[in-house]
C-alpha cells in the first residue's frame, strides 16, 4: 500500500458533543493533520446541533452523511426514544422557516442535504455504516464470530483495502477471514496494515462512546499506521447542558459519564 501524502485524521458520531469536538479538533491540530474526515452523525443525541455543524463544516476537508443526519433530514423510523426525541428537537431547530428564513439556518439545512454517503481516496474508502450499506448498516464487535456470513459479504462489496466506518460507537478492527474483533487494548491503541490482508476499521465515536471509556475516539492513518487517540473532555459540562435542556433524553448525558 502506497504511503499517502499526509496523515489523515478520521473522526465519527459528534453527535452534537461540542465540548468533545473541540477537544478533539485541539488534539488533531496539536498532532500537526491537517486533513480531517468526518464519517457522520455530526448531530443527533446532543446538546449543540447548531454549533457542531458549524464547528465541523470549518474544521473538516470531507464529511459523511450518518444516519441521524438522514434522520434529521427525512425520516427517523425505527429509531429508539432516546435518539428519537434528539432527531425532532434537532429538526426543530435546524430546518429553516418557511417565510423569512435565517440565512444561517438556510445555510446549515442545505449543509446537511448535500452530504454523500461515501468517501473513496486510494489507501481507503470510508462511510458512516458500512460498504454495503453506507448510511444504516451496523458493523457490529459480536458480528466476525455470531454472523461470519455478514461479515463476508461486507468484504466483498469493499472496493479498497481498508474500511473506516463508524456507526457502532465502538472502535476496533476486523480483519478479512477472522473470527475476532480486536479491540483496542488487544492492539495497544495502534494497528499496522498488512498489505496482504483487508481490514474494516471502526473509528470510534467523538460524542458518544459506547466502550466503556468516556474519552472521546478518533484516528490518525499515515497510509500504514493507524493510531487511536483517546481525548478527555468536559464530560460533566456537557451531561449537565442535556440534562437542563427538556428537549434532550437525559440518557444521552447520563451514559456519557462511563462511555456507554
Amino acid at each position: 500500500m502506497p504511503d499517502i501524502k499526509e496523515p489523515i485524521a478520521l473522526i465519527s458520531d459528534v453527535h452534537a458533543n461540542l465540548e468533545a469536538l473541540t477537544a478533539v479538533i485541539d488534539d488533531i491540530r496539536g498532532q500537526g493533520v491537517r486533513s480531517v474526515v468526518n464519517l457522520g452523525d455530526t448531530v443527533g443525541y446532543g446538546p449543540d446541533p447548531e454549533a457542531c455543524i458549524d464547528l465541523v463544516d470549518a474544521a473538516c476537508n470531507v464529511t459523511l452523511c450518518g444516519n441521524h443526519d438522514y434522520a434529521v433530514l427525512y425520516d427517523s423510523e425505527g429509531f429508539n426514544p432516546i435518539a428519537q426525541k434528539a432527531v425532532d428537537y434537532h429538526r426543530h431547530i435546524l430546518r429553516p422557516a418557511p417565510v423569512n428564513p435565517d440565512p444561517e439556518a438556510v445555510r446549515r439545512w442545505e449543509w446537511l442535504g448535500n452530504l454523500e454517503p461515501m468517501h473513496e481516496r486510494p489507501e481507503f474508502e470510508a462511510m458512516h455504516g458500512s460498504p454495503r450499506q453506507p448510511i444504516t448498516e451496523y458493523v457490529l464487535p459480536s458480528d466476525p464470530e455470531m454472523d461470519p456470513m455478514k461479515i463476508a459479504d461486507i468484504f466483498s462489496a469493499m472496493s479498497k483495502q481498508i474500511a473506516f466506518v463508524g456507526h457502532t460507537h465502538f472502535p476496533g478492527i476486523i480483519e478479512e477471514d477472522s473470527e475476532s474483533f480486536l479491540m483496542l487494548s488487544a492492539i495497544d491503541n495502534h494497528y499496522a496494515i498488512d498489505p496482504q490482508r483487508r481490514a474494516i476499521i471502526n473509528i470510534g465515536s467523538v460524542g458518544q462512546p459506547r466502550d466503556r471509556n468516556p474519552k472521546s475516539c478518533y484516528v490518525i492513518f499515515d497510509g500504514v499506521d493507524v493510531t487511536y487517540r483517546r481525548v478527555e473532555y468536559d464530560v460533566e459540562r456537557t451531561t449537565q447542558k442535556i440534562l437542563a435542556n427538556p428537549d434532550v433524553h437525559p440518557a444521552s448525558g447520563l451514559r456519557l459519564r462511563e462511555g456507554r
